[in-house]
């Protein structure tokens, strides 16, 4: 599918050819910045645009789509990786992530600590391989 790129006069400048996942996310977001853009120049009286003369306390904190899309591909990746566990693998990743201690999984599995860092330090390595593969593949 292609994507039109336009100049602030609304003239085309480029076309680029991406897949169609990508383009599905960029129509939205473009949707969303027409709607953010719309509903700021109804209710505000200062523009964002005056960042580079105002200061940076009027900048808009909220991520470019670029970034946004970045953190998307991150939290699929994610997502990919957790699937890659075993269901006592995820468990306990879970129960790390959640704060827990690995005295406190032990207690609550019924085992022994040293089971939960041998199984803590195994999805360590997965981890590490599974995003090392993932940058070489792309």
């Amino acid at each position: 599918m292609k994507i039109k790129l336009k100049d602030n006069d609304g003239r085309v400048i480029q076309e680029v050819e991406v897949d169609d996942a990508f383009c599905e996310w960029y129509i939205e977001e473009e949707r969303k910045q027409e709607n953010a853009e719309r509903r700021h120049r109804y209710w505000v009286t200062v523009s964002l645009d005056s960042l580079e003369y105002e200061g940076e306390w009027f900048a808009d904190p909220s991520p470019t789509p670029e970034e946004q899309y970045e953190l998307d591909e991150s939290a699929r990746r994610v997502v990919e990786f957790k699937k890659t566990l075993t269901a006592v693998q995820l468990r306990r990743l879970e129960m790390l992530e959640e704060g827990m201690s690995e005295r406190e999984i032990a207690s609550v599995e019924g085992t022994n600590v040293r089971a939960i860092h041998d199984s803590k330090d195994q999805i360590v390595k997965k981890y590490k391989k599974f995003f090392k593969d993932a940058q070489q593949n792309d």
